[in-house]
């Protein structure tokens, strides 16, 4: 089950243009497209007609036409043009979609219309409404669920991402987070102090000696969180730290949008801000390319093997609680929706 009555980001606003582009939400086939006056718009994606996708048309003025048959629909899903009619039946139609553009991604509300909210729309951390930062995309073979459990669950970093910390990074594992909650949100906190940077972040943040380390995480439902990760020379003031980018501080926020495309595949939206002087700038896409791959490589795993064995229980530990509370959020909303 999907949650419905939530904005879910459809795609980055550079990708949507007078040229149909063809998407799954929420199992749901949607084509995306611009009208003349540059507003962005969903539809269904199928013809009331035949059942051709949409997506295989053009746009004509403030049209969406078929490929196939010519049948022309307005940005609210209604037919207004039939070939060889002079006017078109009122019955012909296909359902449209709210969207709304912010943060330079347009953001589609899959659920109940009349619940559109615009300031309902997740708030992203150090970036204008207008849009900027950093943008990163991921499809990944697997459950949003499993995604929501990685980014919930901060102890994997010290074991999975050896490969990209560059160096052991395990005894990060040992530091206990703080977690907190905020109604349906959660912040989990998870701070080290006196502790050897990860090779990755003392190379590029250029600290010499020990470093103090944090990695702040905030989930919000459904499937939106924010993370900031870094680390800083020890004893500067950690997150507050003063010290430049790249000058025995290294940091950035990470905000990760994740839409549900199919019970097994998801959109994996990111929106990096950093303060990083032009010459660290390069290594930023590596970085989380080469964090993230290891992210989606473990969570197509775990689904490969839930698919083989769906009934096989799995084994909380005490690490686990941030994914414990946030899948239980989950099933609340869920059970809630089903009303």
């Amino acid at each position: 089950m999907f949650l419905r009555n939530y904005w879910y980001v459809a795609g980055w606003s550079d990708e949507v243009s007078d040229k149909p582009l063809a998407r799954t939400i929420l199992g749901e086939a949607v084509v995306l497209f611009r009208t003349p006056d540059g507003s962005a718009h969903a539809l269904q994606d199928r013809c009331a007609h035949r059942r051709m996708p949409l997506s295989n048309g053009k746009v004509v003025g403030d049209t969406l036409v078929c490929g196939y048959h010519g049948l022309a629909y307005a940005a609210s899903g209604r037919c207004v043009r039939v070939p060889g009619q002079a006017q078109a039946p009122e019955r012909i139609s296909v359902r449209s979609f709210p969207m709304f553009e912010r943060y330079g991604a347009v953001w589609i509300w899959m659920g109940e219309a009349e619940r559109a909210d615009p300031a309902k729309i997740f708030r992203v951390h150090d970036v204008p409404e207008s849009g900027g930062g950093h943008h990163f995309y991921f499809h990944v073979k697997a459950n949003y669920l499993l995604l929501n459990d990685n980014l919930s669950d901060l102890l994997h970093q010290a074991y999975l991402h050896n490969p990209s910390f560059g160096g052991d990074a395990n005894p990060l594992g040992e530091f206990a987070p703080e977690i907190r909650h905020e109604g349906d949100r959660m912040v989990v906190r998870w701070d080290w102090k006196d502790v050897k940077a990860p090779g990755t972040f003392a190379m590029h943040g250029n600290i010499q000696g020990l470093a103090d380390g944090w990695n702040y995480s905030r989930f919000e439902p459904p499937s939106f969180y924010v993370n900031q990760p870094g680390f800083a020379a020890a004893g500067t003031g950690g997150l507050e730290s003063k010290l430049p980018q790249g000058a025995g501080k290294i940091s950035f926020t990470v905000n990760q949008l994740i839409t549900p495309e199919t019970e097994r595949t998801t959109h994996f939206f990111k929106i990096v801000a950093c303060d990083w002087p032009d010459r660290l700038l390069p290594q930023l896409d590596r970085f989380i390319v080469d964090v993230n791959k290891e992210d989606i490589w473990a969570c197509e795993e775990q689904q490969r093997v839930a698919d083989q064995y769906p009934d096989a229980p799995m084994n909380a530990i005490p690490t686990d609680l941030p994914v414990v509370k946030m899948r239980q959020t989950i099933r609340r909303l869920e059970m809630e929706q089903q009303r």
